[in-house]
């Protein structure tokens, strides 16, 4: 199965030292929340993003498996 895309909000706006963790994701600030978008190979995956997350201390909005043509491109 190929790899899927994601975007993932989280609530306020993430440290730097903290996007350190996150930095195989694009990451885009739509105040109040910070929006993550990366490929992602499975759904243990996905598990494994959401609980480095919520290990981080950050608050999950929302995680949404994108469809291929919403996939922002470069420069997002």
């Amino acid at each position: 199965m190929p790899e899927a895309t994601y975007q993932v909000r989280v609530s306020g706006v993430i440290p730097e030292e903290i996007l350190a963790d996150l930095r195989d994701l694009t990451v885009t600030v739509e105040p109040p929340e910070t929006v993550l978008h990366g490929s992602l190979p499975d759904q243990s995956a996905v598990v494994g993003l959401i609980s480095r997350i919520h290990g981080l201390g950050l608050r999950l909005i929302e995680v949404r498996r994108l469809p291929s043509s919403d996939v922002p491109g470069p420069g997002f």
